[in-house]
């Protein structure tokens, strides 16, 4: 596929950030952030800002368009690539705040947007003018870098959850990050260097302005597609982006290790083996029948939001299945290769060790993870959801 010159501009900007990445790479994973020279770098590139319009500064692109940056950076680092992600996905929630309070945020050429739309561990509270927060916000991925929060609440009233056919009316909000405290949670396996940190902020004032219905947002200005695909629809697919992306890091690393490597009790290189054959050419198809799968339901899903048509929940679950499997086989693809690397595999110094820690750390995320699996298959088999988000 011929990408569009933004998309080039872009990606040939995440190619001359490679060394950089890459220099920076485990001091990130070390210290559970992103290394500041890359979060500088991405700043200067505009890559935070790809998915705004060219009027504010930004890179003008659409989703189907910014996955294909997303993946490209995964190519590179699966942290940096989460981050970007979360990151520059952050106009998608500004789109169902009014438009002032939306070019407010923007406005600054370095606001970032991270959060969480968890309602669990939020609560939202009626005031005059607005609403009151209080909560704490889960795997806050980028929250060194934020400069606004994203949460969604609960509304109550009276202390107990306004309740609507069993499930509870929740109230997503925007607010200023410097309302946040960083709580230092994030010890994990994989995906160490986003900084995925808790954060807890306790009875913030949000104008109502920088507030949404959480899950059937409706944007009160934009159209086209950013407007009418559903904002839970809109989300996933950056990230399984990601995950496409760190697989086909770790086949790259376990091709170049078997131009090296001469296995233990053979006398020929990796590469001249049947199985390590075998084993990267399966990898490699399932990684290219992810990318085209998701990439195919996220254009079809863009078709849909320029074209006005309703997404019903059939036409949800379609869009979800796509981000799922995706994953799924990414994570398969780096077992594969995993097995064939052998014992350089697990040295924690490999680039492939850091790809199937990342990876297997992303399958965990909620939207990606085997349970939505149950939701699609209830909606095909002619069932509700059982679940407000699909």
């Amino acid at each position: 596929m011929v990408e569009s010159p933004a998309v080039e501009t872009y990606l040939a900007r995440i190619a001359d950030l490679a060394p950089l990445v890459r220099e920076h790479a485990t001091t990130s994973e070390r210290d559970g952030r992103l290394a500041t020279p890359i979060v500088e770098a991405l700043h200067e590139a505009g890559l935070f800002r790809i998915l705004l319009p060219r009027s504010l500064g930004g890179g003008g692109l659409t989703i189907p368009e910014s996955i294909v940056v997303f993946e490209a950076m995964a190519r590179l680092d699966a942290s940096v690539a989460w981050n970007l992600s979360i990151c520059a996905d952050g106009p998608l929630f500004g789109h169902f705040l009014s438009r002032d309070a939306y070019e407010t945020v923007f406005d600054d050429p370095r606001a970032v947007i991270a959060g969480t739309l968890n309602p669990l561990t939020i609560r939202a509270v009626r005031c005059d003018g607005g609403w009151r927060y209080s909560g704490r916000a889960n795997y806050v991925s980028g929250s060194a870098q934020a400069t606004w929060l994203v949460g969604a609440g609960i509304e109550l009233h009276d202390d107990a959850p306004r309740m609507v056919d069993g499930f509870p009316i929740m109230r997503a909000a925007i607010m200023p990050f410097r309302h946040c405290t960083i709580l230092d949670t994030w010890h994990v396996s994989g995906m160490r260097g986003t900084g995925s940190n808790d954060c807890t902020f306790e009875d913030v004032f949000v104008p109502d302005d920088f507030t949404f219905a959480w899950p059937e947002a409706r944007s009160p200005w934009c159209t086209g597609a950013f407007g009418t695909v559903p904002l839970a629809t809109q989300l996933g697919s950056a990230l399984a982006a990601v995950a496409i992306g760190t697989a086909r890091h770790a086949i790259a690393a376990v091709v170049e290790l078997a131009t090296m490597k001469v296995p233990a009790g053979t006398r020929a290189l990796m590469r001249e083996r049947p199985l390590a054959q075998m084993q990267i050419a399966q990898a490699q198809g399932w990684v290219e029948a992810a990318h085209a799968y998701l990439s195919s339901a996220v254009a079809r899903c863009w078709q849909m939001g320029e074209a006005g048509e309703p997404f019903d929940n059939a036409a949800r679950a379609a869009a979800r299945l796509a981000s799922v499997t995706a994953v799924k086989l990414a994570a398969q693809a780096v077992d594969l290769v995993h097995d064939a690397a052998g014992m350089n595999a697990v040295q924690t110094s490999s680039e492939l060790d850091r790809c199937w820690r990342d990876l297997h750390t992303m399958t965990q995320h909620v939207i990606l993870g085997t349970g939505r699996y149950e939701i699609v298959g209830r909606i095909l088999m002619g069932l509700e959801p059982g679940f407000p988000i699909i």
